[in-house]
């Protein structure tokens, strides 16, 4: 019985300094929070022109996520779409094929007022279509996962700018 007690009182010290440091690492901001925080300068971002039906579909997304730019854009956010890249995978003796499409946009944030470039990088992400045996259904199907990747990497560059901000209001 002593020795678990003396386990017991050597661990409890530990245990309460680990969970202590845990969270003094977080956050503790609510997303209603973040979006106050962040709200202000995402409006005042200005978009660059759509050169494709992809980035067409890139901007809208980015332009639903942040809202509509006031009209003193400060900031200047340019983007590239880089092609998707489609790998096939087929097993013998099925007559269907998975398709791995792959996507990623190059972005930079700029600040009108100065130039100076305030973030950039580069998002990507993947996404399996197929499984149709018809060719029809196998290009829909692909079509519309290259849609979709276009929808998850502006909602990437979105948290990323979000992320940007909250870091610059901090």
């Amino acid at each position: 019985m002593s020795f678990v007690k003396k386990l017991v009182e050597k661990k409890v010290p530990i245990i309460l300094a680990t969970i202590y440091l845990f969270f003094s690492g977080c956050s503790l901001h609510t997303i209603s929070e973040v979006n106050k925080l962040t709200d202000s300068h995402l409006r005042k971002i200005d978009l660059s022109e759509a050169q494709s039906r992809s980035e067409q579909l890139l901007k809208q997304t980015l332009q639903r996520q942040i809202g509509s730019a006031h009209t003193d854009t400060r900031y200047n956010l340019s983007y590239s779409l880089t092609g998707a890249n489609v790998s096939t995978l087929s097993a013998s003796g099925s007559s269907s094929t998975l398709n791995n499409t792959k996507m990623s946009v190059n972005y930079s944030l700029k600040d009108n007022e100065t130039g100076i470039e305030l973030t950039s990088g580069v998002v990507s992400a993947t996404a399996t279509s197929g499984t149709i045996t018809s060719y029809y259904g196998q290009d829909v199907s692909a079509q519309f996962a290259s849609e979709r990747l276009v929808g998850l990497l502006a909602e990437r560059i979105y948290q990323k700018l979000q992320l940007y901000f909250l870091s610059a209001e901090n």
